[in-house]
């Protein structure tokens, strides 16, 4: 029998997940029609026109490029280091994503944690159903919705659960990489790519933020998005945080591939035999 999905997962992140990209606010203000109409000029060209390469037409050509693709699969890791007086502590999560449009999707996460251990996440669509597992909790369970079981992994997955798809599924999901009053960088490579770079906030400082039973309050911060060139598809997520004791910084790195073929037993997923 499938349980509910809010046991599947902690109710406080390790120290080393910091932040809730699930919740991000924004104020980005796309502009109406005339804006979608630069912005879809730009999806799939090389440069496309400088110009109009504004921080706003590259946000929107981002959010068209995902949900308008047919298939999507990444892999990737969330790196982060946190320094506080008495030294920096930090670990590595690797993911992977595969999602086939209307509605199939798997996203998968490995907790390092500390002291040698690791455990593994797993949601998935099956038959419309949004399932989990949990390897310190075996066993299946069904959450309520796909946005509730993502969203109760975005503390331990470093933000990776919710913001991919939440670009590739908007209204099912809810807020992905969006960014307040954003700013275009200079662009900068990423292992041999070519990235338009955007610089901001994911909402208004100080907030705060709470942390199993903690409640933190962060002091300032910056989000960089990384974009491949021509694609607009994430590359690269920078964050940097400062609280009232520590800092944070938490690098993201994603290698996505769009419209392949994504086979089956990527989308599915088959818990191991438990004693």
């Amino acid at each position: 029998m499938r349980e509910k999905a809010r046991s599947a997962v902690p109710s406080h992140p390790p120290a080393s997940s910091l932040g809730s990209w699930g919740r991000l606010a924004t104020c980005v203000l796309l502009g109406g029609l005339a804006l979608a109409g630069a912005a879809a000029g730009l999806q799939g060209t090389p440069g496309g026109d400088e110009a109009a390469l504004t921080p706003e037409t590259i946000v929107l050509a981002m959010e068209r490029a995902y949900a308008g693709c047919s298939s999507y699969r990444d892999s990737g890791v969330v790196k982060t280091v946190s320094l506080t007086d008495g030294g920096r502590f930090g670990g590595e999560q690797p993911f992977r994503t595969a999602f086939v449009r209307p509605g199939r999707l798997r996203f998968e996460f490995t907790d390092r944690g500390l002291g040698g251990r690791s455990s593994r996440l797993v949601v998935w669509l099956s038959d419309g159903d949004a399932l989990t597992w949990w390897d310190p909790k075996p066993g299946v369970r069904q959450a309520g919705s796909l946005q509730e079981a993502l969203g109760a992994a975005t503390g331990l997955s470093g933000g990776a659960s919710d913001r991919v798809p939440g670009l590739l599924l908007p209204r099912e999901v809810g807020a992905g990489s969006r960014l307040l009053r954003p700013e275009r960088l200079e662009d900068a490579d990423d292992r041999g790519v070519t990235c338009i770079r955007l610089k901001g906030k994911s909402r208004e400082t100080p907030y705060s933020l709470t942390m199993g039973a903690q409640v933190l309050t962060v002091q300032d911060e910056a989000v960089t998005l990384w974009l491949e060139r021509g694609t607009f598809l994430l590359r690269k997520v920078e964050e940097a945080r400062t609280y009232d004791t520590y800092r944070s910084n938490r690098t993201t790195t994603y290698t996505p591939e769009v419209n392949v073929e994504i086979p089956a037993a990527e989308l599915t997923f088959t818990p191991p035999s438990t004693p």
